[in-house]
């Protein structure tokens, strides 16, 4: 029973921990630091209103930058 409890509670982190961070874990970070702005802006509706979409758009382009740097890392070189 515990061992089949313990497989459970695994295998349930692991879904988790796919569904939210899967690929790229830098864009789950930028989502918990966004959060945590929108949290902290939440009586300046102004400053959020810039700042949040901003820091989306910065956290995305960064995200497709380290993926394009990483996709050039794993390519064989060809010579010729």
């Amino acid at each position: 029973m515990t061992e089949t409890l313990a497989r459970w509670v695994k295998a349930f982190g692991h879904f988790w921990w796919d569904f939210l961070v899967g690929d790229t874990p830098e864009l789950f970070v930028a989502m918990l630091v966004l959060v945590g702005i929108a949290f902290g802006l939440r009586h300046d509706r102004v400053a959020a209103i810039v700042l949040l979409p901003l820091l989306a758009i910065v956290a995305l382009l960064g995200s497709a930058w380290r993926g394009r740097v990483r996709e050039r890392k794993q390519q064989p070189v060809e010579e010729g």
